[in-house]
């Protein structure tokens, strides 16, 4: 019975494997996606004649004027993913604004809307009922229906509760504790899926490059906010609630400026975008600005910097040694191979990078810090939507796998 379950596991975990391969690689030969997934070749004929056979993926020659096989003079057959299998819905939160992105089963985007919805305001359950509303006219202005939709993805700066659906905290809601997950699902009849917004960049840069992100990685976000995600051993690590790494809440200073959290001290409120304009301006550091800050103001935060301003540039030179401290303490206890700065905030590279450096070096024995990676990736990718649509494929994947009735030819498993 028990070697059942392990074949029955292998299969379902090797299907997974090719779905993703077609999803990352585009259409492929069985040749090529037996190199992509390490399969041999009888698992590969099984395998796609079984997805064939579920209409879940389909063969396509390529077409003349292409590569042909040498052999044959026949134009190759590659598989590839079958985009009506299904829909997904992403959703990005921030204050007062939403961002839905309607992606097929290939992860291929075909509609994004940027919306107002009130959030700061809203009380509990109007929000997420607005928010239901929002998805199901969303979806049916783009051609596509509930009915469609396999799967809902939110993420939202903050903390959220993956036990039971709800927003523990977000600088988006002036409420604690706001349900969400329930309600949508409710209301749409669609599973949702609920996590923290870095902690989604973290997945997409884990699918978009899974040999870079097969060790252990942090990935840190600036802009807005400040958030990380944790790869180990290319999962992200969420914790018990999917709270984990909250590294933008981390103390910095010891009863030091305000942060958006309510508490002082933390390294989001020196480096975050309403941080260096508090900084910058000569605010009060008992107040932390609660509404959006529009990005052209970050832009001439910037310029005002480069040409010079001492307050601006001073600004910057805290928020890199706040963050390179934070970074310090993150490679004492985490040990990583690899730190990747991800967000708008990186647009300041130039002005924060030389004091983070100087901070991390003051901050951790250099033993520790000489192998560390430190990466960026360019702040125009929106990864926390392109990460929420991976994470909902794979759970279709999953579905998929679990419901197929799995046959009994040999099977190779990749460690």
């Amino acid at each position: 019975m028990g070697e059942k379950a392990d074949s029955d596991l292998v299969r379902r975990q090797n299907r997974r494997l090719v779905l993703g391969a077609l999803r990352q690689r585009g259409n492929l030969a069985r040749v090529e996606l037996g190199r992509a997934t390490g399969l041999s070749p009888a698992s590969i004929t099984a395998i796609s004649a079984q997805l064939i056979d579920e209409n879940v993926i389909e063969e396509v020659a390529t077409p003349m004027g292409q590569a042909r096989e040498a052999k044959r003079g026949r134009p190759i057959v590659r598989l590839a993913l079958r985009p009506e299998v299904g829909h997904v819905v992403a959703v990005k939160i921030s204050i007062d604004d939403a961002v839905l992105v309607l992606a097929d089963f290939a992860g291929c985007n075909l509609a994004e809307e940027d919306i107002h919805i009130p959030t700061y305001e809203a009380s509990e359950g109007p929000f997420a009922e607005r928010l239901a509303h929002a998805i199901t006219s969303f979806v049916e202005r783009h051609g596509s229906s509930l009915a469609q939709v396999r799967r809902i993805g939110i993420a939202l700066q903050g903390l959220p509760d993956q036990r039971n659906g709800s927003i523990l905290w977000s600088p988006a809601f002036s409420e604690r504790h706001v349900p969400l997950v329930d309600v949508l699902e409710a209301r749409l009849a669609v599973p949702c899926h609920f996590a923290n917004d870095a902690n989604m960049i973290a997945e997409g840069l884990v699918t978009q490059d899974p040999e870079q992100f097969s060790g252990v990685s942090a990935v840190i976000f600036i802009g807005y906010g400040v958030g990380m995600g944790i790869v180990i051993h290319g999962e992200v690590f969420h914790g018990s609630s999917g709270a984990a790494a909250e590294f933008g809440h981390m103390n910095h200073l010891p009863g030091g400026a305000k942060c958006r959290c309510g508490r002082r001290g933390c390294i989001e409120a020196y480096v975050a975008d309403y941080a260096l304009l508090r900084l910058t301006e000569g605010q009060d550091s008992d107040e932390a600005q609660l509404s959006a800050i529009e990005p052209q103001r970050m832009v001439q935060l910037i310029l005002q910097a480069q040409q010079g301003d001492a307050k601006a540039r001073k600004a910057f030179e805290i928020a890199g040694q706040a963050l390179g401290y934070g970074i310090a303490r993150l490679i004492a206890i985490l040990n990583p191979d690899r730190i990747v700065l991800a967000g708008p905030g990186l647009r300041a590279r130039s002005l924060i990078e030389p004091a983070m450096m100087q901070a991390i070096s003051d901050g951790v024995v250099e033993d520790l810090s000489r192998g560390v990676r430190i990466d960026y990736v360019d702040f125009t990718q929106d990864m926390i939507l392109r990460g929420t649509v991976d994470t909902l494929l794979r759970s279709v994947d999953l579905d998929l796998s679990s419901a197929s009735g799995v046959r009994e030819e040999s099977v190779s498993m990749v460690i």
